[in-house]
């Protein structure tokens, strides 16, 4: 099942994606927010599969604006350098501590919940920096509170899969100790993702998914979701044993070689960024100067 929150006439809602429809959860008994649908674990699929063979209550998917499938997640749980290609390339530059610690365990770092997008918003080039990067990146959703979870049942977890662009600033990256990085990862708008939550069992093995990033419709990343140093299932049972994962928080999983990191060929105003995700869609961001209204005290 492909779900996704969107905006119609005014009014935000949940739904499920049935062809070149989405069907409005609004009008049944299910909940009109993704975290509290995605609780309802089975119970809630098995009512939506009915709405969506049953339900009169279509609106076409090309008249409703896709916000990011979850607006507020309560936890982003990033992860640097997980694929051994963009861990190479990162060891060559000054960052290379963070290299050598990502060879035993994974580099975990927060995004805020502010920095979430939706799938086709402008991503904003701030004023306070130039070195605007893309992440094109597998994403995953928590989907039961949970703790202590073990890696053989780490599947068990997982509600779904989504495309995600982590997007990063790289001079604030690196202002603090090389493990923090939270400074240049949760600018405001810097975390699209969607369009859709892609349901487990649709999706099927998420260790086998083809990933491309392309920048102006130039190919800039390119590689398999095979090439996760710690896949899905090891970082749930990692992240687990520190703290209680709850459901609708985003996991995004690190991205591959590729990034502008390298090239120094930051992203600039008018620049379009599409990541695409096997089975899971894709989502394209426009970058645009920051608004000159947003508010500053």
């Amino acid at each position: 099942m492909k779900l996704v929150t969107f905006t119609f006439n005014g009014t935000t809602s949940i739904g499920a994606i049935n062809g070149d429809h989405i069907v409005d959860f609004s009008d049944s008994s299910l909940p009109n927010n993704m975290i509290d649908f995605i609780a309802l674990g089975d119970q809630g699929l098995d009512t939506a599969k009915n709405l969506i063979y049953n339900s009169e209550n279509k609106i076409e998917l090309s008249k409703a604006h896709l916000e990011a499938p979850i607006t507020k997640p309560s936890k982003i749980l990033a992860v640097g350098l997980n694929y051994k290609e963009h861990q190479d390339e990162v060891a060559q530059t000054a960052a290379k501590t963070i290299g050598k610690a990502q060879e035993k365990y994974p580099n975990i770092f927060n995004k805020q919940n502010s920095s979430v997008n939706g799938p086709y918003d402008d991503v904003h080039r701030p004023r306070a920096s130039e070195f605007l990067d893309y992440e094109g990146e597998l994403g995953f959703i928590i989907g039961k509170k949970c703790r202590h979870v073990p890696y053989d049942k780490a599947a068990g977890v997982i509600y779904g899969y989504t495309v995600v662009n982590d997007v990063t600033i790289r001079d604030w990256q690196m202002r603090g100790p090389p493990m923090t990085m939270t400074m240049g990862k949760s600018w405001d708008t810097h975390c699209p993702f969607g369009p859709y939550i892609v349901t487990s069992d649709e999706v099927g093995n998420p260790h086998d998914l083809k990933l491309e990033t392309y920048v102006n419709g130039e190919l800039r990343q390119s590689a398999s979701t095979s090439d996760l140093i710690f896949d899905c299932f090891t970082l749930v049972e990692y992240l687990s044993t520190a703290f209680t994962l709850e459901p609708g928080d985003l996991i995004p999983t690190g991205t591959p070689a590729g990034s502008a990191v390298m090239t120094r060929n930051w992203l600039k105003a008018g620049d379009e960024i599409k990541i695409e995700i096997e089975k899971l869609g894709f989502i394209n961001n426009k970058v645009i100067e920051e608004p000159e209204d947003t508010p500053a005290y």
